[in-house]
């Protein structure tokens, strides 16, 4: 009897350390393949972002590359513009369409005008006080005409690089300068922190060495540009644009933004370009072929989503 009860210990223990020994490396190969997941779906965000396309983006603007623009202080490039003439046109009057072009944004943001120092001086880079925007350059631009979507042809027209320094992104920012008796304007949208822009004057008014260029007014609105990779996977090639539903949800219209690259670093144009994907419904995959975007030089800015 005495040997039975040793002998079913002995089977009891051995169990255990079985159990035991299985228990822990069970815990072990969950917690190594959850943190493989974590890393792979952050990878694959980044990828749907469009971000691994772009790595010139993060580069410091040199405005002596900027194709097709000419700063006061006689550096640039008389290459022309890079988007190709044959490329389609838009009407440009997506961007920044949470704001009303007076500063106000209906999302969360930091927004308002800026006149403090009206008519002062342009001395660069000039920094506007206030709304993040530096001015870098001020010059003349020949090449594709962005700013209204259209692409036709212009040349010598009155051009700024902007920067935005501020700590957040620039939905939309709207200078004006005095030129001549005259008020140029430029517009620029959805402008991450710490990226450029050359921004053509809306109008298409064209450039002269002798006038005495002044700061006028300016407002903005700042916020913060969200991806929603949590909801919409993006993906792209060549000029078309897909985007799938991961959210576990409708997820109703779903807006991507882009602009697109200079070869310099900088945005070509204020204007930003967006496609509308409408009833996007859960699980969904959706593609547009559009009429900006090239693989090679955009970039997109926003994700956003109706819910």
């Amino acid at each position: 009897m005495r040997n039975k009860i040793l002998t079913l210990l002995a089977v009891i223990l051995v169990v255990g350390i079985v159990i035991w020994r299985m228990t822990s490396n069970g815990t072990s190969n969950y917690a190594s393949n959850n943190s493989s997941t974590t890393s792979e779906s952050s990878e694959t965000s980044e990828g749907g972002n469009g971000s691994d396309n772009n790595s010139n983006d993060d580069n410091i603007t040199d405005v002596s590359e900027i194709s097709g623009f000419t700063s006061e202080q006689g550096s640039g490039s008389n290459s022309g513009g890079d988007n190709s003439s044959n490329d389609n046109s838009n009407s440009g009057n997506n961007a920044g369409s949470k704001s009303n072009g007076n500063g106000s944004n209906t999302t969360n943001n930091n927004g308002g005008s800026n006149n403090s120092n009206n008519s002062s001086k342009i001395s660069l880079p000039y920094t506007i006080a206030t709304t993040g925007m530096q001015i870098k350059s001020i010059g003349q631009y020949s090449g594709d005409f962005v700013e209204d979507g259209s692409d036709k042809s212009v040349s010598n027209v009155l051009s700024i690089v902007v920067t935005n320094t501020s700590s957040k992104d620039l939905q939309y920012g709207e200078i004006k300068l005095n030129a001549g008796g005259k008020t140029a304007t430029f517009k620029v949208t959805n402008v991450p922190s710490g990226k450029s822009v050359l921004a053509l004057e809306t109008s298409g008014m064209k450039y002269s060495s002798g006038t005495n260029y002044t700061y006028a007014d300016a407002t903005y609105a700042q916020t913060d540009m969200p991806m929603n990779s949590n909801k919409v996977s993006v993906s792209t090639d060549n000029t078309k644009v897909t985007i799938k539903n991961i959210a576990n949800k409708d997820l109703g219209t779903v807006y991507v933004y882009y602009k697109n690259l200079d070869k310099s670093g900088a945005y070509l144009g204020g204007i930003t370009y967006r496609v509308k994907f409408d009833n996007v419904k859960k699980g969904e995959t959706l593609s547009q072929t559009t009429k900006h975007f090239s693989i090679s030089n955009s970039k997109i800015v926003m994700v956003d989503t109706e819910k």
